[in-house]
């Protein structure tokens, strides 16, 4: 009884444990959506945990920037063990003694006008750090577009397999059938070589349809981070209809994508930076009002009690908090710091600045032409795939009538096993052209739709 009750106890508590490895299985036997595959990619994305923390050190640098608008404060303790000729900061005389003594205080500053600099710098961070944001959701958008490609990209070679293991039933019927007849004498055995031949080239073509739908499994995997190969697999969505898909006007998506592109707002920002730092320059010929506080105060183990009855035979003692009370000393000033040559330092910093500035707007401008550049490629691919997909499907529909025709005249003796095999060979080329066509198709229209701020997932 005793046993029993050890291995039920056993069991109960490794049971969580048992379940955990249970669902983690099953999660990474699970199919992966698109969603899925596009947050693992930009969760585990090295150059993204990059981004992230130069947006974090942005942010910190502007958050500094805010705080230098506020006066310091600054505290000092100096305490000094001396021997020999020192000064007697009772009496003011030079004597030779050993001396305990220190100085102790506390000092603030504030900047009252300085030409706008500490305005004018928590601006130029404040952009900086929404450019580092704007980039770092550039890059998460990359990487999106990286998975979708991979992902449409493994689905077209998991269809193509699919078609290139038809072919191969197909032909291994086709075997079956012509061995039967062979059997009974109604057909010849040169036939028979003829239909086995096609039958291997159908395998030899299936092989290669494995081969290119597992190189763009890998490639996806890669663009994921996933390093284990075991159990991946991706879930196959319900695609649009290509004949319904629609490819948006190109200007239309150009203003939209100008206008709200991380990329093209990063550059934006890029240039209210320096617009500000420009500014930020300039300051520095400004003059410089402050204002200081000071209270300071010091001991000595040779100061006299100055309620001593006969200082020239002191008997009191003169504590150091008392010491500290009577010595100190406070003082609040303003200052002005007009700068008048400073080997033209400052017109060289403003002249930089501006060249930086130029070069920000060519930047922007630059990163405009690309995103026209690319429009322009991803409209006219999305058009030019919308022509080939209907000019596939009437090439599919003619091959496949053609094929049928052909299996006909070969059964009942009239055609040829060649004549069967291009007719084969031609249904599957058509078949293969259709869906490159179909997903290539799915891939452009779902960009400019990307580029137009849509939901990309299936």
């Amino acid at each position: 009884m005793k046993k029993i009750y050890n291995i039920t106890l056993a069991l109960l508590l490794t049971s969580p444990l048992v379940w955990g490895q249970s669902e983690e299985l099953e999660q990474s036997l699970t199919p992966w959506s698109l969603e899925r595959c596009i947050d693992q990619a930009i969760q585990y994305n090295l150059q993204v945990k990059r981004q992230e923390l130069l947006m974090q050190s942005t942010e910190q640098d502007h958050r500094q920037s805010k705080i230098e608008l506020f006066p310091n404060l600054n505290g000092s303790i100096d305490h000094q063990l001396g021997a020999g000729r020192v000064l007697d900061r009772g009496t003011y005389e030079w004597v030779n003694t050993n001396v305990s003594q220190g100085d102790l205080g506390m000092q603030s500053e504030v900047n009252l006008f300085n030409g706008l600099q500490g305005l004018n710098s928590m601006k130029m961070y404040k952009a900086n750090y929404m450019m580092s944001k704007e980039d770092l959701d550039a890059m998460e958008d990359n990487i999106t577009i990286q998975v979708m490609t991979g992902y449409l990209d493994l689905l077209r070679n998991q269809e193509l397999a699919d078609v290139a293991e038809k072919k191969v039933e197909v032909t291994g019927q086709q075997v079956e059938r012509m061995e039967r007849l062979v059997e009974v004498g109604n057909e010849p055995k040169g036939r028979l070589l003829e239909v086995k031949a096609q039958h291997s080239t159908a395998k030899l073509t299936y092989t290669q349809a494995l081969n290119s739908r597992e190189i763009a499994r890998l490639t996806l995997m890669h663009v994921m981070n996933i390093t284990d190969e075991q159990g991946f697999s991706i879930e196959t969505p319900i695609l649009p209809d290509p004949s319904s898909v629609e490819i948006p006007d190109l200007d239309s998506v150009f203003r939209y994508a100008v206008a709200n592109l991380p990329q093209v707002k990063s550059k934006e920002y890029g240039i209210e930076a320096m617009e500000r730092y420009v500014a930020l320059q300039k300051g520095q010929r400004s003059p410089r009002l402050f204002a200081r506080g000071l209270i300071y105060s010091n001991y000595s183990n040779q100061l006299i009690n100055p309620l001593d009855p006969d200082p020239a035979n002191p008997t009191m003692d003169y504590p150091t908090g008392d010491q500290i009370k009577d010595n100190r000393y406070m003082q609040a000033s303003m200052g002005l710091v007009i700068p008048i040559f400073n080997r033209w330092q400052v017109q060289t910093s403003i002249n930089k600045a501006k060249l930086d500035l130029q070069d920000a707007e060519y930047q922007y401008d630059d990163a405009v032409l690309v995103l026209q550049q690319t429009l322009q490629q991803y409209h006219t691919e999305a058009l030019a795939a919308n022509d080939n997909y209907n000019s596939a499907l009437e090439a599919v529909a003619n091959s496949d009538e053609a094929y049928r025709f052909a299996e006909e005249r070969f059964r009942v003796g009239t055609g040829t096993a060649l004549e069967l095999q291009e007719a084969r060979n031609q249904l599957y080329e058509s078949t293969s052209d259709m869906i490159s066509a179909k997903f290539v198709l799915i891939f452009y229209s779902r960009i400019l739709d990307f580029y137009m701020g849509k939901d990309i997932l299936f």
